[in-house]
């Protein structure tokens, strides 16, 4: 079984893979991000996971990682070490992708932008417009010569209202949810109005705009917060909710 750890901002998500061939995870886990916690009670945590799903540590063999919290790196390498005794692969520079990349500074790009572009290529073909939306939303375009050109970062939909209710006395906070029309009767359907379809409006409009720049291209979307957009956006876009753990699997078969 090939064990492939998505460490985000928000949330760690695992997913289990029987083999390096399996296209799809038999087991899934979310784990809240935090900085605090130390190998050992992450270790805990873990076994936890796989103790209930009746897998035992010894079938794991092999494990890849993807993070943007470079806090947690090492407490993972210690994680797994302790866990299972394997080579860790950690996506960063020198590991085989298949995908060039095509910045001003190739080591700035972030091991979740690589992974998904690793994983809309294989799966969707290129050009791609990959979109990524959870505490930050993320799009990368890659060209039909599997080249990464560059993307777009900004914030996902509660990171971006968290600094209006915290800096707005008399707004309050608001959970992200469709109301029924774009015009809102009261403070909290004007808010999410705002919240679904303006969100849903910039991306349709970041599509359009980056295809009218660079050609057009298949439009791949991940991310947790994705959801609350998906089924009002007018443009064309291919949802796949295990687009990252399944990017984290190929890198895996590219490496080994």
């Amino acid at each position: 079984m090939i064990l492939c750890t998505d460490i985000g901002n928000t949330n760690i998500v695992l997913g289990l893979f029987e083999s390096k061939d399996s296209s799809l995870p038999i087991q899934k886990w979310r784990l809240h991000t935090n900085t605090n916690l130390t190998a050992d009670e992450y270790s805990v945590k873990i076994m936890q996971l796989l103790e209930y799903a009746k897998i035992n540590s010894t079938e794991i063999e092999g494990i890849i990682v993807s993070s943007v919290v470079p806090q947690l790196d090492l407490v993972f390498s210690n994680v797994f070490q302790k866990l299972f005794n394997k080579k860790v692969f950690f996506v960063g520079p020198g590991l085989k992708s298949g995908i060039k990349i095509k910045l001003d500074n190739p080591k700035q790009l972030g091991a979740d932008l690589l992974v998904g572009a690793v994983a809309a290529v294989n799966k969707y073909g290129a050009p791609v417009i990959v979109i990524d939306i959870g505490t930050a939303a993320t799009i990368s375009y890659i060209n039909a010569n599997k080249e990464f050109l560059g993307g777009v970062i900004m914030p996902g939909i509660k990171t971006a209202y968290s600094g209006l209710f915290a800096n707005t006395a008399k707004l309050e906070s608001v959970k992200a949810a469709k109301p029924e029309k774009v015009i809102g009767k009261d403070t909290i359907t004007s808010i999410q109005s705002g919240m679904v379809f303006g969100y849903a409006s910039m991306m349709d409009g970041m599509i359009k705009k980056i295809k009218a720049e660079q050609g057009d291209a298949q439009v791949v979307m991940t991310g947790g917060e994705t959801r609350h957009i998906l089924d009002i956006l007018e443009e064309k876009v291919i949802y796949d909710d295990d687009l990252l753990l399944e990017g984290l699997k190929i890198l895996y078969n590219k490496n080994i």
